[in-house]
């Protein structure tokens, strides 16, 4: 049983030092496109200005209107053309955006400090770089929408709400691209945007390029950009992430619709866009691998396609933190932007994931304590939940102990393997112990992993815990810089064991793996978050108090010699 046991959790520990080998190291690089162009003629088209979505009254937006000059070189010689940026300003964040491409070219979040070197406040854009363009597809023509100069009607309901309406007329076609800025902190962080397009015969579809980059945000610029990927959720599947560096250069990667969401992220942050609820998915999205300059992918592109029925389209843009709950009231599973376990274990380790993540809100919420204190409180709760079951285990434990010699004497006596078995089961039976006691021996130990495992993957991206500071930590969300946590880990794992081993049998491989895990565990956590080695911690020292009692209790049935 011990043997079993101990493989078991030597098992596990793989499983979680095999993760570390799935996120790829990469390193931002500059990615820029030409935004300063200007096609065609440009002509006013009907000012529209979005009514579906019901807001509550707010604090009203302010905008800024500046002009930057644009060069455009033409076959007849050099073109002056103005480059109209306006910027709203929201109580959580900062828009600009440009009449060029009618896209916006940067949001700024006011709440996030950028702790990269490059400081101020977050900014979900790249310099030069839209954060989306727009292309239009029709039956006869593909028109990039990306260089058209778009005239801009702002508008302001009495709630407060900014409107942003931009349009053009390009090659026959009447084009209308509306953003909807709402003031209600309630509805941060989200555009809604509504278009139309006239003169298109036939079919026609849109084609929304994402940010190909996102700007590093942490400190650990490595770090973060080993979490960069694409991220989409198909109507009638899990939400899946690609990393950029699963992407060769130019390889295409066609994944087929409906789809609900396609974003691009990073550890903190997201720019993704949805399909409105009550409107069309998405039919397709096409990621395609950025060139590289070494052998860390650091861009890629994403284009996505939606159909422009009776002329009109329509998606809401989310650019902010991945805040659980804020992602939660997005619907759609948009929390599920970040798939937490593998693709495989999706389905079992995500609900987990969420479910450890709500708990430590609730209980940071309704305690107000720092999640240093949730996370020591959520490691003794797991452990005096599992206290009956240890209680348990240990006494059908003892109860074998005391079986062995009869099992081994039947095991003498009879030689023919049905006679042995027959004799073995009436054992069990007579001493009213299931043969496979043993096995559930291993319960107490394996029953705490999935948290284990749960943790591991919401410290990647859990922005609640970001810069949080606890004790000497100012950071639970990196590692401990004095490795005082993983080092207390591992002791408290190790004086776990000995207690357990205390008045037991001699076991040769328990004892060696009473030694050899807890170095081994600690290797592993060395390098991770703090506030996991912080949970592992507690919960190893609330398990001390009973690994004694039970100790004791088994010296009373077997004393020492």
């Amino acid at each position: 049983m011990d043997k079993r046991f101990f493989l078991a959790l030597f098992l596990s520990l793989i499983a979680i030092a095999i993760s570390q080998l799935l996120f790829p190291t990469v390193r931002p690089t500059a990615s820029r496109r030409a935004t300063d162009s200007t096609s065609g003629g440009e002509t006013s088209a009907s000012s529209t200005q979005s009514t579906s979505v019901q807001l509550p009254l707010g604090q009203a937006p302010e905008t800024v209107v500046s002009q930057t000059q644009a060069t455009v070189g033409a076959a007849g010689g050099a073109v002056r053309s103005v480059a109209e940026m306006t910027t709203v300003s929201t109580p959580k964040a900062i828009y600009k955006f440009s009449n060029v491409g009618a896209a916006p070219i940067s949001i700024v979040i006011r709440d996030y400090k950028n702790r990269s070197a490059r400081g101020g406040l977050v900014d979900l854009g790249a310099p030069g770089s839209p954060l989306v363009s727009y292309g239009l597809v029709t039956r006869t023509d593909t028109t990039d929408l990306a260089q058209v100069q778009f005239r801009l009607t702002r508008t302001k309901n009495s709630r407060g709400d900014e409107s942003l309406v931009y349009s053009a007329s390009v090659k026959n076609l009447g084009v209308s691209i509306a953003y909807l800025v709402s003031s209600d902190t309630a509805a941060s962080y989200v555009l809604r945007v509504d278009g139309r397009v006239t003169g298109a015969n036939g079919t026609a579809y849109l084609i929304t390029e994402l940010p190909r980059t996102l700007q590093p945000t942490e400190a650990d610029t490595i770090g973060d950009h080993r979490t960069l990927a694409y991220s989409f959720k198909p109507v009638r599947d899990h939400a899946r992430s690609v990393l950029f560096g699963s992407l060769d250069p130019g390889e295409k990667t066609l994944e087929a619709g409906p789809l609900n969401w396609v974003a691009i992220k990073n550890k903190y942050f997201v720019f993704g866009i949805l399909a409105t609820p009550n409107g069309a998915p998405f039919s397709e999205v096409t990621l395609t691998g950025g060139a590289r300059t070494s052998k860390i992918a650091t861009s890629a592109s994403a284009s996505v396609v939606e159909e422009i029925r009776s002329g009109s389209f329509s998606f809401e843009i989310y650019a902010g933190p991945q805040e659980s709950q804020r992602l939660m009231r997005m619907g759609r599973d948009f929390d599920h932007v970040n798939p937490y376990g593998w693709r495989f274990l999706q389905g079992v380790v995500h609900p987990i994931a969420s479910k450890v993540i709500q708990a430590l809100l609730w209980m940071h919420n309704r305690l107000n304590l720092s999640y240093g204190w949730v996370l020591v409180i959520l490691g003794v709760l797991v452990r005096l939940a599992l206290w009956p079951l240890n209680q348990s285990t240990m006494r059908s434990s003892l109860r074998m102990q005391e079986l062995q010699p009869k099992l081994a004497a039947a095991q003498k006596k009879y030689k023919d393997p049905v006679q042995q078995r027959e004799a073995i089961m009436k054992v069990y039976h007579d001493a009213g112990v299931s043969p496979f006691a043993g096995l559930t021996g291993c319960l107490p130990a394996l029953l705490p992993m999935p948290i284990l495992f749960a943790l591991f993957f919401v410290f990647q991206n859990t922005i609640e815990f970001r810069g949080v500071p606890f004790l000497w930590l100012h950071d639970i969300s990196i590692k401990d810089p004095f490795y005082v946590l993983p080092l207390l880990m591992g002791a408290s794992m190790y004086l776990l064991s000995w207690i357990g081993m205390r008045n037991a049998p001699p076991n040769p491989q328990a004892k060696m793996m009473g030694y050899m895990f807890p170095v081994m565990m600690t290797v592993v956590l060395l390098n991770l978050a703090s506030g996991l080695n912080l949970y592992y911690t507690a919960q190893n020292i609330a398990a001390l108090p009973q690994q004694w009692l039970l100790a004791k209790e088994r010296s009373k049935v077997h004393p020492a010699g």
